[in-house]
C-alpha cells in the first residue's frame, strides 16, 4: 500500500498538478485505497472464471513476457529484483488470464464499437485525420562569417548574386552542391516535402506563398540567408474512412471498455460490504 502511494505522489509532484502536498496525500491515499477496492472486487468476481485451455494461455503469455528479454536469466534476474519468485509470477498470470475471460464472458471487453460511431468520430473530427499542406522545396544557404553587421550585409548581398546565378543559369541543384552551407548541398539543397512548422517561420511564411517553380528572394532566418525553390505543392487532405477505420475503433473501444468496467465495478460495490478505515484528517467511509 505503502509503495503504491508513493508511487501516486511521485506522479502528482511530476505533473505539477500538487498545490498542497499535505492535502493531496489524504486524496491521493483514498483513491490508492479506492482502486486498491476496486481491484479486490474484481479479483473476487473473476477467481471462479472458468477457463478452457487455462494452462496453455498462462503459458502463452509467459512465452510473451519472456519474449521481451534476451534469455531466460535476464527474465529471472527481472523477476527477483521486483521481488516475485516464478510461481508468485505464473499465479499472477492465471489471475490475469482469468480476469480477461471474466470481463469477455461478461461483456465488458471485446465489445465491437458499432460502425455508426466510428463514422460519427470520423465526421465530427476532420482535423484528427486531416494531412496538412505539403510543399516540396529545394534551398540554398549562405551563412554570415560571423554576427556584425558587416558580416551579414555581406552575406545578404552575396546571396542575391547567388539568385541571379540561378536565374540566369537555370540550374538550381548544380548552384547549390556547389555553395549552399546546408547539409542538403550534396543532394541539390532537397529538402524534400516539408509541412509548416518544420521549417523557421520566417521561411515557412515565403516558401508557402512561391508558386511552382518560383524562386525567392533571399529570405533571413536564424541560419542565414536561404533562397528557396518550390517544386511541388500538396494541398491539405482527409484521410479517407477506410485508412483510419481500425484506428478510430481501437481508440473508441478503449473507452467503451472504461465504461463499462467502471459501472460493473459500481456494482460490485453496491453488493459488497466494505468498511473503510482511514487515519485522522481523512473522511471514514463505509460501503
Amino acid at each position: 500500500m505503502e509503495s503504491h502511494l508513493a508511487a501516486l505522489a511521485n506522479k502528482g509532484r511530476a505533473s505539477g498538478f500538487v498545490r498542497n502536498p499535505a492535502k493531496m496525500d489524504d486524496y491521493q491515499k483514498k483513491k490508492a485505497l479506492y482502486s486498491l477496492i476496486d481491484a479486490e472486487l474484481l479479483r473476487q468476481a473473476s477467481s471462479t472464471q472458468h477457463v478452457s485451455d487455462l494452462d496453455a494461455k498462462v503459458s502463452k503469455r509467459l512465452q510473451e513476457v519472456k519474449g521481451k528479454f534476451p534469455n531466460e536469466e535476464a527474465f529471472l534476474n527481472n523477476l527477483r529484483a521486483r521481488g516475485k519468485t516464478l510461481d508468485i509470477f505464473m499465479a499472477e498470470l492465471r489471475d490475469g488470464v482469468r480476469y480477461d475471460e471474466y470481463l469477455t464472458s461478461q461483456k465488458i471487453i471485446g465489445v465491437p464499437v458499432p460502425d455508426d460511431e466510428i463514422q460519427g468520430f470520423y465526421r465530427n473530427n476532420p482535423k484528427s485525420f486531416s494531412i496538412p499542406e505539403q510543399i516540396k522545396v529545394r534551398h540554398i544557404l549562405i551563412e554570415p562569417d560571423g554576427s556584425t553587421a558587416d558580416a551579414v550585409a555581406k552575406a545578404e548581398k552575396k546571396a542575391g548574386e547567388i539568385r541571379s546565378r540561378v536565374i540566369k543559369d537555370k540550374d538550381f541543384a548544380g548552384v547549390a552542391k556547389e555553395v549552399s552551407a546546408c547539409a542538403t548541398s550534396s543532394s541539390g539543397g532537397d529538402l524534400g516535402y516539408i509541412s509548416r512548422g518544420s521549417m523557421p517561420p520566417e521561411f515557412d511564411k515565403v516558401a508557402f506563398s512561391l508558386k511552382i517553380n518560383d524562386v525567392s528572394e533571399p529570405v533571413r532566418t536564424k541560419f542565414g540567408f536561404h533562397i528557396i525553390e518550390v517544386l511541388d505543392k500538396k494541398p491539405m487532405t482527409v484521410r479517407p474512412l477506410a485508412e483510419v477505420r481500425e484506428f478510430i475503433s481501437r481508440y473508441l473501444q478503449r473507452f467503451d471498455d472504461e465504461k463499462r468496467l467502471n459501472a460493473h465495478t459500481l456494482e460490485l460495490r453496491k453488493k459488497a460490504t466494505i468498511e473503510v478505515l482511514l487515519e485522522e484528517g481523512v473522511d471514514n467511509a463505509t460501503r
